[in-house]
Parts: structure tokens; sequence; C-alpha cells
């Protein structure tokens, strides 16, 4: 009888940059369960998402391709029916599929994959019971106050039992049983949690684990978006942050870390429940999340479609069989393009869709990346100050001004990142600024160097870079050079090969 495959549990979480964490580097921030699975896997230091918002991300993960690759580019549009994905590979390799949590990138067929379904999102589970605390959970978060104020937070008046990710948390253990207990097909389990992503709330005790007054906040410069794309100073100020008080922002950051430790405590029973199965040493499992959060840096909270490591370095660990070591830190940059052909390469599906990811190193993989990439937006015309200049009610949250910005800031441009060693530079056609990092003199990127003589040199060169890089990867599917497909095959620079990492710098 064939040995049964591994299982397959991918952890995500939503909006969590990396260095909210303590195994990133705050020291403000306990996750003793996200720890423990570090310590029995590998962390990856420097990951980047290809896209610093949800669905673009979620797209990216589940087909190893980049956003332009994959038509999707913005929140409101979802992975097209008959893009070749992952989840289908596992399903058709016979995995039971179960979606716990969030979704935000399937739909139609793809989604029917899944055979268990959970849903919740950012005001709860779906569907509550009439009546119930888990109800009573969605109105209050469905207040018109977290949508007004980028730093609104407050106290869900009601216990983590009816919130949800403890839920989440529930209803995989549930799942993890039901599994266990009929010993049949492995299972592929994406347990997706809503938090940290706003809005800003958590119960207690989480709410008032952090004091605002006691936390450590980023480091700003008087300015420092005036000479950056004014893609910035449009969130900046159309969400209120250049009149929000300091302590605002401090409480927000502190409602933030303490969904951050709510959210850990719903891993830590999620693998509670998976060790209590027996399944543990059988089950690959992946905890990242889709973008990161401003968290105070820059003077700001929650997302936009800008490419600072608060937006697209978020956490990524992998455990489980076929994982080199434990306890091991990876800084190598991988992206995470690159997590499901790992994946399919520790379970043994080696015949999956031809792809731009890459099996991580120390996970199989063996080709360490030069380079990372991300992009946003569609190519749609831009939102300039000007626009908010016409819009004297833009502050409100009213959907025929407030919303109709937001969506076009969506779709705005096409701003693409490339990030190296040292440097990160940011380039937009659609707009007359680009913008250059020294990530590791200036890990706060505070300072454009683009426009620095001292740095024309290096600026050339990523900008090189980034346009090699869209050049070669604007082709979603590879293109026959010659009408024979033998010699199709054997041409080192085409076919079906290409996906397969013949430039090293994808």
């Amino acid at each position: 009888m064939p040995k049964k495959r591994p299982n397959v549990l991918i952890l995500m979480c939503d909006q969590l940059k990396a260095t909210a964490l303590g195994l990133y580097g705050n020291p403000d921030v306990s996750t003793p369960n996200i720890e423990r699975l570090a310590a029995h896997g590998i962390l990856y230091s420097r990951h980047y998402v290809t896209a610093p918002m949800c669905v673009p991300s979620r797209a990216a993960t589940w087909t190893g391709m980049y956003p332009h690759c994959t038509g999707v580019r913005h929140n409101q549009v979802l992975m097209p029916p008959g893009r070749a994905h992952y989840a289908r590979l596992l399903h058709d390799a016979g995995y039971r599929m179960a979606l716990i949590g969030k979704d935000h990138c399937f739909q139609g067929a793809d989604r029917d994959l899944f055979t268990t379904r959970f849903e919740a999102g950012h005001q709860g589970i779906a569907n509550p019971p009439a009546g119930s605390e888990a109800a009573a959970v969605a109105t209050f978060l469905s207040k018109p106050a977290f949508n007004e104020s980028a730093t609104y937070a407050e106290t869900i008046p009601y216990p983590p039992e009816a919130c949800a990710t403890s839920l989440i948390a529930s209803r995989t253990a549930d799942f993890l049983k039901e599994c266990n207990d009929s010993a049949g097909s492995p299972f592929c389990a994406w347990v997706s949690f809503p938090d940290p992503h706003h809005p800003l709330a958590a119960p207690e005790p989480y709410a008032s684990i952090y004091r605002p007054d006691r936390i450590d906040m980023p480091p700003t410069r008087p300015h420092e978006l005036d000479d950056k794309m004014e893609r910035q100073r449009v969130f900046f100020h159309l969400m209120g942050l250049d009149r929000t008080p300091e302590e605002d922002l401090r409480r927000a950051v502190a409602i933030y870390y303490g969904m951050i430790s709510y959210l850990d405590d719903g891993i830590g029973a999620v693998l509670d429940a998976l060790d209590a199965s027996g399944m543990a040493d059988d089950t690959v499992i992946v905890f990242t999340a889709d973008h990161g959060d401003y968290a105070g840096e820059h003077g700001m909270m929650l997302k936009s479609g800008v490419f600072y490591d608060c937006m697209t370095r978020v956490p990524l660990i992998v455990s489980g069989p076929g994982v080199e070591a434990r306890g091991q830190v990876r800084d190598e940059l991988v992206s995470n393009i690159d997590i499901m052909p790992t994946v399919a390469q520790l379970i043994g599906i080696d015949d999956g869709p031809p792809v731009y990811g890459r099996p991580l190193p120390g996970a199989g993989g063996d080709c360490p990346r030069e380079a990372v990439f991300a992009e946003h937006g569609a190519g749609g015309p831009r939102v300039l100050m000007s626009d908010l200049d016409r819009y004297p009610d833009y502050t409100r949250p009213l959907p025929n001004v407030h919303l109709r910005l937001m969506h076009a800031r969506n779709a705005e441009g096409r701003p693409k990142m490339v990030r190296t060693g040292n440097w990160k530079y940011v380039y937009d056609p659609m707009d007359p600024v680009d913008e250059l990092y020294d990530v590791q003199a200036d890990p706060w990127e505070l300072t454009n160097l683009a426009r620095r003589p001292e740095h024309a040199q290096v600026r050339a060169a990523m900008r090189d870079r980034l346009m090699r890089w869209s050049l070669m990867t604007e082709d979603a599917s590879a293109t026959p050079l010659y009408s024979d497909p033998i010699t199709l095959t054997d041409t080192p620079d085409g076919g079906p090969d290409f996906y397969h990492h013949t430039l090293t710098d994808q």
C-alpha cells in the first residue's frame, strides 16, 4: 500500500508586518505559540509578498505567479476562473480541502474545491446564529466609526470565544479531529485568520495587554513624504492621519499588538489540536501573512499601495517533513510565490503548473534569489492631492466620495518594487517621482535617495533590474518559439523549462 502523503496546514493571517513580532525584533510583542512553531521549523527573515494588498497577494501565493501574470492586480478582482493554482493541484491529488476563515481569493468552482468551509471576515464569522454573542460581535465591528479614522480603536465588549479568531481555531480543531477519526485522505487546511487587520478591535484581556504610553513607536522624519510618490501624501490626508494626535496613533498600535497576541493564542489552539490528533509529525505547516500594516511607521496605520518593508515584508515559518533543520533562521530573500511550490515539493507532487515561484532554501530549494519583486495597481488614473481639494467632504466616509477615492487608489498607476540585499527601488511610469532606499543604513525607509547624484549608478542599476524582470515575466503562459515541439523542449531559453527558473533573478 503506497505511503500516505503528508498533510498540509497553512496558517495565514491578515495585515501582519514581520517586525511587529518579537521573532523579527519587536521587544514589545510576545508570541509564544508562533515562536513555538519557529522552534520546530525554519524562519525566513527576509520574506516579501508580491503585492501590498489582500487579494493580489493571496492569488500570488496560491498560483506561484506574480499579480501581473494572474490578472489579479487589486482587491476588487478575485482569482479568474480557470487559472491554474495549487488548491486544484492538491485537490486533484486526493487531498481533503478545507478553508476555515477568510478567503478573499477564490470564486465559483475554485472555491468549491474546499469541501469543508467555515467563513469568517473582518466583522466576525459569516451568518452567526441570531441572538448569539457572535452576532453581537458582528454588529459591533460593523460600526461606521471604524471607517471614519485610520486610528479608531476599541475594546470588543464580548469574550474571545465569540470572536472570529477563537471560532476559527475551534472549527479547525474539529476538522483535525474529523480527519484523524476518518484516517483517510491527507488534508490541506487553509486556516485564514482575519486578525490583525482592521477594524482595530480586540476582546479582553488582549485589548489591555499593551499600554500605549509604553510602546516604542517607530521613528519619523519631518516632511518625509514631500519628496516621495504622491500616493503616500494622498493616503496620509485621505485617512485623516494629518490630523491624528499621537495618543490616538499609540492607542491604535496598542490594539494592533493586542490583536496579534489574540491571534497567537488562536494559533496555539490549532497547534495543540494538531498535536492531540497525533498528525503533527506528518504535517507540513506554513505560517505567514498576506501583507503588512504601517502600525505607526511614517505616522500611519492600516495599509496602502506602497512598498515599505512594513507593507511587503511579512513573517514566514515552514516546518514539517522534508524541512532541513529545526529552529533555523534563513536570511535569503524569498517571496510568497515560493510558498506553494515548496509545499508541493515537500509532499511529493512535482507536476504542478509552470510558475515563477521556487522551493525555499532549507525546504528543498537550492537556487537563491538575487532580488524579490512586488507590484500594485492596474494602470488606472492617478489620484492626486488636487482631487482631494475638489471634494471638501472627502474626510467623511461617504460612499459617493470617500469610497470612490479609495477604490480609485486600488487601481491607480503601475508602481513596482525591486529589493536586493541592501537596496530597494520603486518606480511607476505614471509618476514623475521614483524612490530609492538604502535599507541597511535606513531600515525605516525615511530618506528617499533616488535624486541624490552619489546614488545615480545604484538607481540606474536597480531600474534596469526592475525593467528586465517586468519584461521577462510579462507573459503568463509560455509562447512557443518554434513549430517543432521537440526543438522547443530542447531550447535553453524557451519552452516549458523556461518557467523553471532559467533566469536567476526572477
